[in-house]
């Protein structure tokens, strides 16, 4: 995530077009809301453009729906939400509108370099206050825009053509986050299996063996929650929910994983590794866990050695294995979301899990934790 730069204050003149055409001077006054005015009216003329495609999940207990112009997003977003995915009743608690630039009948005009110098997590200070909050993730081509007063957010894709698995794999990041961060709740840089008496979540940075601890335990028959991100609530008991609905597997991972070769797609994207996926909710139906009671958190680390081990981990070293790589993964604009992390941690214990090359006795000692 980029971090604060220049200390000058920008102001919306510093807005300009994606073809990088004139700046617009006229908008220097009411901000962020006459931003947020115009990034709705671009997605309504969208909309009269390519027509309107909606779904509706329910995450926490809150109904959420998301409005698309045309088919192109939600034919890349849709499947890692359909275990979410629920009737199109009202009333509904939050409206998400996305769309595609490609087919908008004009450019939205975006953040200029002097902005996005200054934003903090891909929040972009000038365009954001207690009500609006606006992030733009340059690399993504990526621009979000959400009132909290209208419980409405719109989302803004360069070209869902060609989204990188990133998005696709764990979408609408900044507006999911802020829905939960409202509920108490945070998205967290982990994966999470377990049953409806209770979860772990595996946290810890790349490669340290998440994704492949949360595949063996769904192969075994535990209920699989998530697999890079889920969502951790800070009540007394805390709970994990399910939100993206995909696993991943590194390519030097799948010979541990013939039986589901079958099943898989792949992708490669640039200066990254062959990596494999799929849809949980397609092929594994009756193990997706919604939401369940956290009985611990694991940070996992690959040894080579024969067998597995646990030991405590302290509370720092929980802090760091799980906050620590969550703020680089989820856009943010304030540090509510670390609050919410800390409380569940103080009532989460968590265990440090040496993986072995034995995968019958490392499964034993987390379904030991889970009992």
């Amino acid at each position: 995530m980029r971090r604060a730069g220049p200390t000058s204050t920008p102001t919306l003149c510093d807005i300009e077009t994606r073809s990088r055409g004139p700046r617009v001077t006229d908008m220097s006054d009411h901000l962020p809301e006459r931003y947020f005015r115009e990034v709705e009216n671009a997605f309504l003329e969208a909309e009269a453009r390519a027509g309107v495609r909606e779904i509706s999940l329910l995450l926490a207990g809150r109904r959420i729906r998301i409005r698309a112009a045309g088919d192109g997003v939600l034919a890349r977003i849709a499947s890692t939400l359909a275990h979410l995915e629920t009737g199109n009743e009202d009333p509904v608690d939050f409206t998400i509108c996305c769309w595609d630039e490609n087919t908008a009948p004009r450019k939205l005009r975006l953040p200029t370099r002097r902005m996005t110098d200054q934003a903090v997590y891909c929040c972009i200070p000038i365009l954001t206050d207690r009500r609006f909050r606006t992030f733009y993730i340059e690399w993504l081509g990526i621009l979000t825009c959400v009132d909290i007063g209208s419980n409405t957010a719109y989302c803004s894709y360069a070209d869902a053509e060609r989204l990188l698995m990133y998005e696709i794999s764990a979408p609408l990041r900044p507006i999911f986050n802020i829905i939960l961060n409202q509920m108490g709740m945070q998205m967290v840089h982990a994966s999470a299996v377990g049953c409806p008496s209770g979860s772990l979540l595996f946290a810890g940075p790349p490669g340290s063996g998440k994704s492949t601890l949360a595949v063996l335990c769904l192969q075994d028959g535990l209920s699989y929650q998530a697999d890079d991100i889920c969502v951790l609530g800070s009540e007394q008991q805390p709970r994990s929910l399910s939100l993206y609905n995909i696993a991943k597997l590194r390519d030097d991972a799948l010979p541990r994983f013939e039986s589901l070769h079958p099943i898989l797609c792949h992708f490669q994207e640039e200066h990254d590794e062959m990596k494999s996926f799929f849809y949980v909710h397609q092929h594994f139906p009756g193990q997706v866990l919604k939401e369940a009671p956290v009985r611990g958190l694991i940070l996992p680390r690959v040894t080579g050695e024969s067998s597995s081990r646990l030991e405590r981990a302290a509370p720092l070293e929980a802090v760091r294995g799980l906050i620590s790589w969550t703020i680089r993964e989820i856009p943010k604009s304030d540090a509510l979301g670390e609050r919410l992390m800390l409380q569940s941690l103080t009532r989460i214990p968590a265990y440090h899990l040496h993986v072995g090359r034995d995968d019958r006795q490392t499964l034993s000692l987390i379904r030991n934790l889970l009992e």
